[in-house]
């Protein structure tokens, strides 16, 4: 899940290099997804798990990583200028000095993360056929085309997840962009904060119904995210502001 569009927000969090322009950073709260991710791990199968636990994080870091640099790069492309790029217990973030101002910007780098990710499936699918017999299968080479396989479906997953069109996933952002060339700016966000809040409670659903509670839990922030958007978008001024850009 990624929200490109975050308001500034106070400096915090560990510094751990620069893309496009901007540091990346990690919050405090990343962690404890990895400490959820590993600590759920042991509780279900015991210490012998701890390894495939670790090597899931950094499958999870990698993807969300690289989702955040798709919209950066994009970004940096069309000359929009990066602030921030965030990691956090909730997936990851831009945070622009601007955000993008035309519609078609906003949807170029909204989509671009994802396409990051279906990028990466991409690439990773068609180079593992090649890779396993060229490294052969002793234990320390399984555990590597086992990493790079779970590292392609999350690729997948975060791709494909993230182009559903309801606010504040990408492909919401993507929708509410593509509207505003119809129908106002303010109509554009009401419309994908109601599909989003659909799509939340879509989740909300299935995951009670597979017995998903970590899905319950993030379909519900999303849920939040979307009806914070509407409530935001019912206050503005009622006027036309459709694009020609």
């Amino acid at each position: 899940m990624s929200d490109s569009h975050r308001p500034e927000q106070q400096e915090s969090g560990l510094r751990i290099g620069s893309f496009a322009g901007a540091p990346v950073v990690i919050e405090p709260t990343f962690l404890l997804l990895g400490a959820y991710v590993v600590g759920s791990a042991l509780m279900r199968d015991g210490s012998g798990a701890l390894g495939e636990a670790l090597i899931f994080v950094g499958v999870i870091f990698a993807a969300i990583l690289i989702h955040e640099f798709g919209h950066a790069a994009m970004a940096a492309a069309l000359n929009i200028k990066s602030r921030r790029i965030v990691l956090t217990f909730f997936g990851g973030y831009v945070q622009f000095v601007q955000p993008p101002q035309k519609p078609w910007h906003e949807i170029a780098v909204s989509a671009a993360g994802p396409g990051a990710n279906l990028a990466s499936w991409i690439l990773v699918i068609s180079l593992l056929p090649l890779l396993a017999p060229a490294l052969g299968y002793d234990e320390t080479n399984l555990a590597i085309l086992n990493a790079l396989n779970t590292f392609a479906l999350m690729s997948l997953i975060l791709g494909i997840f993230n182009l559903i069109p309801g606010f504040p996933l990408d492909g919401g952002h993507i929708l509410r962009a593509a509207l505003t060339y119809v129908v106002s700016r303010r109509n554009a966000r009401i419309f994908t904060a109601y599909t989003g809040m659909v799509v939340a409670a879509a989740l909300i659903a299935l995951a009670l119904w597979q017995g998903l509670l970590w899905t319950v839990f993030i379909a519900g922030l999303l849920g939040l995210a979307a009806w914070a958007e509407l409530r935001a978008a019912q206050s503005e001024p009622q006027f036309d502001t459709r694009s020609n850009a």
